[in-house]
Formats: C-alpha cells, structure tokens, sequence
C-alpha cells in the first residue's frame, strides 16, 4: 500500500510554503517550540552546541573499546560534527520503558528515537514532544534537501497537520526484517522436503525433535528456537497483536482477531509437542535460543533475514559445526492464507525532540550533519583501516576488527542517506571464504524475506490517547493469556485465551477505539492507494 504521489508532493509543497511564511517568535523560558523561534533574534545563536541523544544498548560495545557513552566514535562524533554529543543509552528490549522513566523523572534526553511510530505518537498525546516544523525550516539544509527529495517520509512523521520528527527511507535490506532459517543437512540426513505449509513444518518439526538428526544417538535436538517465535506464527497467519487489519472495511484490532487465536493456538502445540524450547518464554534476551542455534543444537531459527546479526550466528555455527548448512527457509503458508513474515515501512528511525530541549538549533545542525556525511563513517568505518572503497560501495577488509571496533556504531546514525542493492552484499564482504559465504547467504535471506508480502493494510497505524492507553494495559495481559494457554494444559485453550483478551479488550473501551479508528480511517484512506 503507497501514498498517492500526487498527494505526497501538494503536502509537501503546502508544508514547505507554510513553513516559510512562519512568523516566529521568542522563546519562552519553559523550553523551546518550534512554533516560538524569531528569524530576527536567535535565541539559541549563542547557546553551547551540546546536544543529548537516546541511543539503544545491545550489548555490543567491548570493554576495550569502551561503552555507548564513551568510545572512539562517540569522540569522533564530537570532533567531526562539532557539536558536544551526549549518548544516552537504552536497553535494546527495554527501550521504552526506559525513556518512560528518563521523560517522567525529566531526565530524557534532547532527541529521543524509535523505530516505532505509535511510540512517538504516544509520547506527543504526553506532551513529552514539540512539533520541529519550523526548525527545520530555519535551521535545516541538508535534511531539508532530504526530505524534498523523499517526500513520501512526511506523512509518516506528521501528527495532527504538525512535523514531529525526522526519518530517512529504509533501504530494501531495511524494509525486510525478519527471517526463518533452516538446516538443510538436517533435511537431507532424514529424507525430507523444504517445507511449504504449516502441516508440513510441523512434520519437519517433529522429525528434528525424535530422529537424532545430528547423529549422536542422543535425544538432545530441539526443532525451533529464535528471537522471533511467536511474531512468526502470528506473521504467517496475518494477526499481529498490536496492528490494525481492515475487514471488510473496518478496522479491527489485531489481538481481537480469530486469526490471532489461530496463533496461539499454533503456540500451545508447538510447545506441547516439544518442538520450541521449553525456557523460550523465560528466555528474554534469547540467549539461550542463540546457544542451541550456534553449537548445532537446533534446526529453525526464528530471526533476522541474515545482515550482522544472523551472520554472527552462523559464523559461530559454522565454527562449532563445519558441515551445517543453515539455509533460508520462506515462510510456510496456513490456513488463512500465505503471507510474509514482518516487514518494516519505509520510513527508518523517528528522532524526535523533547519539548525540554535547550538548543534545537543545534539538534538540527547535528541531524544535518549526521545524514549529510557522519553515517557514511558509523556504519563503514574508516576507509583503509576496515573498509576500501569499491565503485561506491565498502567493502570490508576484517570482519573480525570490523565487528569490534565499528558494528556498535551503527546505533549512532539515526539519519542516513543510503542507497542499497542485493549485489552490495557480496561487495561489502569481508574478502575471507566465510564472509563471502555469509554473505551469500544473506543475500538469499533478503530475496526469500521479500519474496512474500508482509500483511498491513493501512501504512501507518492511528495514534491518539485513548488507543495509547488501551494499548498500554493490554500488552502485559495478552503476554500473560498467551503464557497460560501455552503452558497450563488443557484448561486453557486458545479460544478460551482469545475470548479473555476480547473481554478485556472491550471492558478497557475497546469498542469505543475501534469506532474511533474507524473514524480515523474513514478521514485518512484517500491518502492511502
């Protein structure tokens, strides 16, 4: 589903030609808005460029070269942008949360990232954030040439007729996200096909479960493990919890769906049956998952389409055991159809600004040079020291410095101007046999992740208070039903869990939001083709 191009370019131009009719004014002392900065007297010309930004901790900085606060690149940054950066991390898995506390406590920082839109939505209905159209006018001319030149990203970071962030276009390897991977030489030990339907994956399932596929006459084979399980099963059967579907042209919450039920349904047999592991529930930062998978212990991985990440895991793999022969598996289809598994919208990261920031100036000089030049470094590292440059495109030199001393730094560029083709993977590998091999590999990853469409019916979802506070209360409570009906047995089925969520649903006003994104949707759709 695309924006009409028509409507992308009268938005954009209504948007510039308001923002350079803006008459702006003084800033007051309760922190800045964009709506308050005067074209005659600068209020910030003479502020510190220092600037604070949230950034997610995935545990990869080494203890030598330092910590997300403090390395190489956070110092780099400051030397080559000119701005005094701040690093303010975030877990990974814990991202939100941990920005609730940091806003709550008026301890966040100045711009504040996600790659989830509702999120940033959420903290507007807040007042945590500020609308930055008007800084972007005065102070922006590399990510204001960007977004002329992208205009199908504005209505993504606009809320209510305002701009509230900025973003860069995901590249195809942005937009595929996850992936499912398989064991051939499992496959091919036990006489079996690559399956294509959920029956079958389930079969496949069982036999890496009882038939010693990795030949050491001992019951110690676990079918599927991964980051990813349940996000799999409700992806293949179109029922994301949080996302909403248009059935027969009305909207409906995802987690409310019978598809959903289907899902948790899928969950409780897996589970029953033996084919997951058993603490993948408990297992919250998928530790364990990423062991079984690595030492060759498991035969689907439930994960990324390949890049860093699962490369990091197969390369581990392959170290514990040579022969495997992980491949990428595309998802099977189900009884309510064949679909992809999750796939992101074009727009990339949303970097908002806190409505307490001291110098949005600064911000936008920061933001300008991050997606004008900085990326290029954070994302490759230094030319002849860990990538050449091969028509245009980096090519790694040492996948092993290259994962130490620059991988980490990719969290930094929140702004990117990339351009990106399959071929480019094979390009930037390291020049090693492995790196060729996984890189290989990752390129059938992306073409199998995008080879199916990932279900959303509406480009972005709607964002107003009352969605955000339902949303909110229910995601513990549908975690919590999904337990029960994965692990408690028979007493708790998956009609009985969806039923409890639809309950809770309607008691928290889940009726009243469905008319609300109805009326939602009814306003927006001629945006949408």
């Amino acid at each position: 589903m695309k924006f009409s191009q028509q409507k992308k370019w009268v938005v954009l131009t209504a948007a510039l030609c308001m923002l350079a009719g803006t008459t702006l004014a003084g800033c007051s002392g309760k922190g800045a808005d964009s709506s308050s900065v005067s074209p005659t007297a600068d209020p910030y010309a003479d502020l510190p460029k220092a600037v604070s930004i949230s950034a997610f901790d995935r545990g990869a900085v080494s203890s030598d070269e330092g910590t997300y606060e403090n390395n190489r690149w956070v110092k780099w940054i400051r030397e080559q942008s000119g701005i005094d950066v701040t690093m303010v991390p975030v877990p990974r898995n814990q991202a939100q949360d941990k920005l609730n506390v940091l806003i709550a406590s008026n301890q966040a920082p100045d711009l504040i990232w996600e790659y989830d839109r509702a999120y940033i939505g959420k903290l507007i209905t807040q007042g945590a954030l500020q609308p930055i159209d008007a800084y972007i006018e005065q102070y922006s001319t590399s990510y204001k040439k960007y977004l002329q030149e992208h205009p199908e990203l504005l209505p993504y970071l606009t809320f209510d007729g305002q701009m509230y962030a900025v973003a860069t276009a995901r590249t195809t390897d942005g937009i595929a996200n996850h992936g499912l991977w398989i064991r051939q030489d499992w496959l091919d030990k036990l006489g079996l096909k690559t399956p294509i339907t959920m029956d079958e994956l389930i079969d496949v399932a069982k036999a890496f479960k009882e038939q010693d596929p990795d030949g050491n006459n001992q019951n110690d084979t676990t079918a599927l493990v991964g980051s990813t399980v349940f996000d799999s099963y409700a992806a293949m059967n179109a029922a994301i919890s949080n996302q909403w579907y248009l059935e027969n042209g009305r909207m409906k919450y995802g987690a409310t769906l019978d598809r959903f039920g289907d899902a948790m349904d899928l969950e409780k047999q897996m589970y029953e049956a033996g084919l997951v592991d058993k603490e993948y529930l408990t297992d919250k930062n998928f530790q364990r998952a990423i062991q079984l998978w690595t030492t060759g212990k498991a035969g689907i991985f439930a994960g990324s389409w390949g890049g860093s990440a699962m490369e990091k895991h197969i390369r581990n793999m392959l170290k514990n055991e040579p022969k495997a022969n992980p491949v990428p598996l595309e998802p099977v289809s189900t009884a309510n159809g064949k679909f992809g598994l999750y796939q992101e919208r074009p727009p990339n990261i949303f970097v908002a600004f806190n409505k307490k920031m001291k110098n949005p100036k600064a911000a936008v000089e920061y933001l300008d040079w991050m997606v004008e030049k900085g990326w290029k470094a954070l994302v490759n590292g230094e030319e002849g020291v860990h990538y050449k440059d091969v028509n245009g495109v980096a090519q790694m030199l040492d996948a092993e410095k290259y994962k130490k001393e620059v991988s980490y730094a990719g969290e930094y560029a929140v702004v990117r101007d990339a351009k990106f083709s399959p071929e480019d993977l094979l390009v930037k590998a390291a020049p090693d046999e492995i790196s060729r091999k996984l890189a290989a590999l990752s390129r059938q990853g992306l073409e199998t992740a995008a080879k199916n469409r990932f279900r959303r019916d509406i480009p972005y979802q709607p964002s107003f208070t009352e969605l955000n506070d339902i949303q909110t209360a229910l995601k513990p409570f549908i975690e919590e039903v999904r337990a029960k009906v994965t692990v408690r047995g028979s007493q708790y089925t998956a009609a009985w869990g969806l039923e409890e969520i639809r309950k809770e649903w309607k008691r928290l006003g889940g009726e009243a939001i469905e008319a609300k994104a109805q009326e939602w949707y009814e306003a927006h759709k001629a945006d949408f083709k």
